[in-house]
């Protein structure tokens, strides 16, 4: 049972910054518990809330696979004691790797053994490397576990290549070093109503955080809302068809006919199906939705 309530207990913990929390992050966290079974040690994640990119280098932060929230929630699922989402400060920043281990970690948690990936970097201007950690593990008495690249398909699990994925519309593929497909959870808004103009009732979503999307086009998804699962076709896009329309994430809803305005929908995307087209009318434009929804429930559904 994880617990928000840390009294200063040995603890075996692992360090990065978990975004999507992928297989690779799963390896990490299942070593981390093994330790901590081997010793029977407290085990626990520590994060920040923000990408130290934000502070660092601002127009190179990328858009994340998960918001704070989900992320924690999923860490805890696997089992760990502790997860620590700490902010990243401007002072933290600025800690040599020494004093980010010695004034920060060791002074906030009694560590008996850190987990970290090959690629871990830390301190100041990311100076410190793992072969630093062990170093600094050998000084101050705490043991370094590293866990080495972990590979599926030739390729080296990493936030950053399924980053790559979704933004490239990869969606199917993401499921391989994600463990899950991706999704985007948000609030049902008004829209233009053109939809519902031309009786196709659409969702659209506004997101409460920055997140990675994939790009524009039609994708067969599923859509859950109220623990239920339906299907849907999402288009994602500036609907170049109609001058000057805005970003929209718009989900026709198969068999589904209930006011969702204000709620929380999950849209999970499983295949792309199309590019976005700029057609010559509106009425080209519909056509070519509803050959859409027959497609999706003639090819995913039926």
């Amino acid at each position: 049972m994880t617990t928000n309530t840390y009294h200063g207990e040995e603890i075996v913990l692992a360090l990065g910054f978990f975004d999507g929390v992928h297989l690779g992050h799963r390896a990490l966290l299942e070593e981390t518990k093994r330790i901590g079974q081997q010793l029977n040690c407290k085990t626990g994640v520590m994060t920040f809330k923000e990408h130290p990119l934000e502070l660092i280098f601002p127009n190179y932060t990328p858009w994340l696979i998960t918001s704070n929230a989900e992320k924690e929630s999923m860490i805890r699922n696997y089992g760990v004691d502790f997860v620590f989402l700490n902010p990243f400060t401007e002072k933290l920043m600025k800690l040599t790797p020494e004093k980010f281990i010695a004034d920060y970690l060791l002074k906030k948690y009694n560590v008996k053994v850190v987990v970290v990936g090959f690629n871990y970097n830390f301190g100041y201007k990311g100076a410190g490397t793992t072969d630093t950690l062990k170093e600094l593990g050998k000084k101050y008495g705490f043991e370094v576990e590293i866990l080495p690249p972990f590979i599926i398909n030739t390729h080296s699990v990493s936030s950053t290549f399924i980053r790559e994925l979704i933004s490239c519309g990869q969606v199917d593929e993401v499921k391989t070093f994600l463990g899950r497909n991706y999704a985007l959870s948000g609030i049902v808004v008004q829209g233009k109503g053109l939809g519902h103009q031309f009786g196709i009732p659409t969702a659209n979503i506004k997101l409460a955080k920055k997140l990675i999307l994939p790009n524009t086009g039609v994708y067969y998804t599923h859509v859950h809302y109220r623990e239920k699962c339906f299907n849907g076709l999402t288009n994602l896009g500036f609907n170049p068809t109609f001058e000057k329309h805005p970003f929209s994430i718009e989900t026709y809803i198969y068999d589904f006919d209930e006011d969702i305005y204000n709620r929380e929908i999950t849209i999970e995307f499983i295949k792309k199906i199309r590019d976005e087209i700029k057609f010559e009318s509106i009425d080209d434009l519909i056509d070519q939705i509803k050959m859409d929804i027959v497609c999706i429930r003639r090819d995913f559904i039926e």
